[in-house]
């Protein structure tokens, strides 16, 4: 994920100042830097129209990607909504608590939160991107290290390039995407690269010895019933996915997995989708360039790989689901005790018939699973709802994963019928609801939480 350039802007009006706001600026400015992001430090409290000049200009030739304002104590109104706009930059609002009150009567010492709340008022009106963290050092930096996440992943976006190999599978309408669109709102661009160009880049490649990407293939996966010449052209198929992935300066796949691949290779490419997942490039199967962008977000926001999914089975008695796909899972989401196997494919040609696909159950976890698509109006939406991965057996062949939830299991698959989601989802391990949250709220997309 993108590290980000923060501007430090403390702030507090003349007749606010106090004898404690030299140490608690010197204390809030080290924290913040203890967070791994550069932080620019316009070196003193900023007080005037003056200093505050001063601060921008120092930003702007610094070319932050946040604005910090930190109320320090209440501040000159006009100071962050000319700043805000002039650097074009989203904000983080830092409000520190009041000292507790007591009688007789005392003097607010900071106003903190009501500077905050004053300026919110401001950037909403004019539609400015922001967020708000409040708290003591401890409390805040746990909050603002959450919510740089966030803005670290819109940054990302911005020039991120998707690797769209041979468009959608047929019929997959659910894996559309609108490419104009995906610029205009995220900056994300996508390079077709067709399945000639990937095939004959790997049969380019056939015979040579390929040890880093035969390692990736392998994975702490034992050779099951594939052949030996099924796994030497997984080996060259996956090489040749590296080689492109440089070429094209590539950040994430979306692949038409099939049907042609297994006749013009002879294998499957599902095990080596969950291999690219595995090593730094998510990457959605059938053509789905909306899950590879959610795959990435999944993984920015959770620190985990995370699985790219059909939802199967529903059972309304257990008020449970299976997640399942047919062999693309990274193998570093296996279940402990189970050793995933390299496999023949459970569905090519019927079945049993041509390799590679892995096989493994996932392991158990709490899990937030989300959704980007389009809604009706031409703009984006994002659902999510969560669940408690549990304790899977492999009850059906390659990946499944059985996820229990809290509210009625039909009330939850009559939500996404009826909204018409696309049948795809992106299976997160670990809260990541309120970075899910602010990352449509910040990016003003329509969100269904279920």
């Amino acid at each position: 994920m993108k590290t980000l350039k923060l501007g430090y802007l403390p702030l507090c009006k003349g007749s606010w100042v106090n004898d404690r706001l030299g140490k608690e600026l010197k204390d809030s400015l080290a924290a913040l830097k203890s967070l791994g992001h550069e932080v620019v430090d316009c070196g003193k409290l900023i007080i005037s129209d003056t200093d505050a000049d001063e601060a921008c200009a120092l930003f702007e030739k610094a070319n932050i990607d946040v604005l910090v304002v930190h109320h320090l104590a209440f501040p000159l109104g006009a100071i962050t909504p000319s700043l805000a706009r002039r650097l074009g930059v989203p904000v983080i609002l830092w409000s520190t608590p009041e000292q507790p009150y007591r009688t007789p009567a005392y003097r607010l010492e900071a106003n903190s939160f009501c500077a905050s709340n004053m300026t919110a008022n401001h950037l909403w009106r004019v539609n400015h991107p922001f967020a708000f963290v409040y708290g003591n050092i401890d409390q805040a930096m746990a909050e603002m290290k959450e919510e740089l996440k966030v803005f670290a992943s819109i940054k990302q976006l911005k020039g991120f390039r998707v690797g769209s190999v041979g468009g959608r599978v047929p019929g997959f309408f659910t894996s559309t995407f609108n490419e104009m669109l995906l610029r205009e709102k995220f900056g994300v661009e996508v390079e077709n690269i067709t399945m000639l160009e990937l095939v004959d880049t790997a049969r380019a490649l056939k015979g040579k010895d390929l040890p880093e990407a035969r390692k990736d293939v392998l994975d702490n996966a034992k050779q099951g019933d594939i052949t030996d010449e099924e796994l030497n052209l997984a080996v060259e198929l996956y090489a040749a996915f590296c080689q492109l992935r440089k070429k094209y300066r590539i950040d994430a796949w979306a692949v038409r997995c099939w049907p042609e691949f297994s006749d013009l290779y002879g294998i499957g490419v599902c095990h080596l989708l969950g291999c690219l997942t595995g090593h730094e490039c998510a990457t959605a199967c059938e053509g789905d360039v909306y899950g590879a962008i959610a795959m990435t977000l999944g993984e920015n926001f959770s620190a985990s790989k995370t699985f790219f999914a059909d939802l199967v089975i529903f059972d309304e008695k257990e008020n449970s689901g299976i997640f399942w796909h047919c062999g693309a899972a990274p193998t570093c989401l296996c279940r402990p005790g189970f050793e995933p196997c390299i496999r023949k494919h459970p569905v090519i040609d019927g079945g049993g018939k041509k390799g590679v696909a892995v096989e493994f159950p996932l392991k158990p976890g709490k899990v937030t699973i989300c959704r980007l698509g389009e809604n009706r109006d031409g703009g984006f939406r994002l659902m999510m709802f969560s669940g408690e991965a549990v304790e899977t057996e492999q009850c059906l062949r390659s990946n499944p994963l059985k996820v229990m939830f809290k509210g009625k299991v039909r009330d939850l698959i009559n939500k996404i019928v009826y909204n018409g989601f696309e049948h795809h989802y992106v299976v997160s391990y670990g809260d990541i609801a309120h970075h899910l949250r602010e990352f449509a709220r910040i990016m003003n997309i329509e969100l269904l939480e279920f």
